[in-house]
């Protein structure tokens, strides 16, 4: 329910017999602002915002970091806070969400604001202390220091479920067995004592691990039903050991290591994989080599996985391999999405997936954003066109194929003739095409950031796979 159809409901006197239980349980269910908003509907609403169960102070929303007198506005957000919990009403809270940049000035208020949250057995805390304009772990990690400190009483806390701590130092060792939160999300911060929270922590159930710097980690072990690692610095290059054998959701963005799988789940549900921290793709060399021959090996540990993404470092780097070892096998995705330029040098790796997905049913093309001579510009003699021509014929893609997205949809020539290829490929069983791939859609969704020039291209495109689609839906969605 929203604040409209609340405010709605209250004027056709739809609300006035529900019991105020009943009406904290709805209002706990906005987002804290619309809560905050509630209180002048009517008279009897203007204190029950103070018994939501969910509380979220924003500085963003508060504060405009282009003013002048930005000192007195985080003042001023500060002492709201402090106030406003003041005057709170309830005896339990499920979530408690503070959002305060590099608060060095301010600790004492944070403090009292997070003991609160304890003493109302909060079970969902959030503590973000970063700053909204860092944007990699390089503009963080030039504070030599954490201002804030998570406190003791966290510790203890037995109704934590979910914890995170976004530039807020904390000791992985004050944690005791029955009292780590089941969710654990920890960010901008220098972290090098990872493994001993891990060895301790037999009821986490979702780690994630984001812009943190100078790690020293080498075994990722534990009953985790999710894992994420997203653009971190490590201290040095190391082998990185994954023993995960329920996880359903792992995700990693990043540099690449020495990979090593003792155990992983091979009925996975999701797995994302993002290499671009490594910069654009070199000519091929000894190291694209190895790195080919480790992120293939990578991938088969994690064939199992339902739905799989991936990045065009990778699609370019998996080609490379040339351990028979290490060679892509069989792999169990049902949905492929790639995040991909459609630059030749891509194509390769494309095709290796879909020589390896048998029973791939959703394919999902992500585009980045790249010049219009990337699609053009052949690699080793090879072009965007003939590759496609030669390489690849309808028995080439998966017979469960039943449904194509493409994604920041664009209509430009390497766009068109991959689509070209999929369709006609996969419009009917005609005679001869038996056992080929029966295609039922292909969904274009429009990039939005398009000018208006652009943007008839892109309608042009639609029409003309329309024209030719046959039996397949050719589905758009503008923006």
């Amino acid at each position: 329910m929203t604040f409209k159809r609340i405010a709605s409901s209250i004027q056709q006197d739809r609300l006035s017999n529900l019991p105020d239980v009943l009406l904290i349980m709805i209002i706990s269910c906005l987002s804290f602002k619309e809560c905050i908003r509630t209180s002048v509907l009517a008279k009897r609403w203007r204190y029950l915002c103070r018994e939501t169960r969910n509380i979220s102070f924003k500085e963003t929303e508060y504060v405009d970091h282009f003013v002048s007198d930005k000192r007195s506005k985080r003042v001023s957000f500060a002492a709201y806070m402090c106030q406003w919990v003041s005057r709170y009403h309830g005896r339990y809270i499920e979530t408690l969400e503070i959002y305060f940049s590099i608060p060095s000035d301010f600790l004492a208020a944070v403090e009292s604001l997070i003991e609160f949250a304890v003493s109302r057995q909060v079970k969902n805390l959030v503590l973000d202390f970063s700053d909204p304009s860092w944007i990699s772990t390089s503009c963080a990690s030039r504070y030599d220091y954490v201002c804030v400190q998570l406190p003791v009483c966290v510790y203890s806390l037995t109704t934590l479920e979910s914890l995170k701590i976004y530039s807020c130092g904390f000791d992985p060792s004050k944690f005791s067995n029955s009292r780590l939160p089941r969710k654990l999300s920890i960010g901008w911060i220098k972290l090098t004592d990872v493994e001993s929270l891990l060895l301790n922590s037999p009821t986490l159930k979702s780690l994630s691990i984001n812009y943190c710097w100078g790690i020293e980690i080498r075994n990722i072990a534990g009953d985790m039903k999710e894992f994420v690692f997203e653009s971190c610095d490590f201290s040095s290059f190391m082998v990185c050991c994954f023993d995960l054998p329920n996880v359903e959701i792992f995700k990693y963005s990043g540099q690449i290591l020495s990979f090593d799988v003792k155990r992983m789940n091979m009925s996975i549900k999701d797995v994302i994989l993002d290499f671009t921290a490594e910069g654009l793709y070199e000519d091929r060399n000894q190291r694209t080599k190895l790195e080919g021959s480790v992120l293939s090996a990578f991938l088969n540990n994690l064939r199992g996985a339902r739905t799989l993404s991936i990045c065009p470092y990778l699609l370019q780097t998996i080609q490379e391999c040339e351990d028979p070892f290490d060679l892509l096998r069989p792999m169990e995705t049902q949905h492929l999405v790639l995040r991909t330029r459609l630059h030749v040098m891509e194509f390769k790796g494309i095709k290796l997936l879909l020589d390896n997905c048998p029973n791939l049913e959703t394919l999902t093309f992500d585009i980045f954003s790249r010049s219009l001579f990337s699609y053009n510009k052949s690699y080793y003699g090879v072009g965007p066109r003939s590759y496609w021509k030669k390489n690849l014929t309808y028995k080439s893609l998966p017979k469960t194929l039943k449904v194509v997205v493409v994604r920041n949809f664009t209509g430009r020539f390497g766009e068109l003739n991959v689509l070209k290829f999929l369709i006609q490929s996969g419009r009917g069983r005609w005679p001869g095409r038996e056992h080929g791939p029966m295609l039922e859609r292909v969904e274009l969704y429009m990039d939005s950031s398009m000018a208006e020039s652009q943007k008839e291209l892109a309608d042009d495109g639609a029409m003309m796979l329309q024209s030719i689609s046959g039996d397949v839906q050719v589905l758009v969605y503008d923006p």
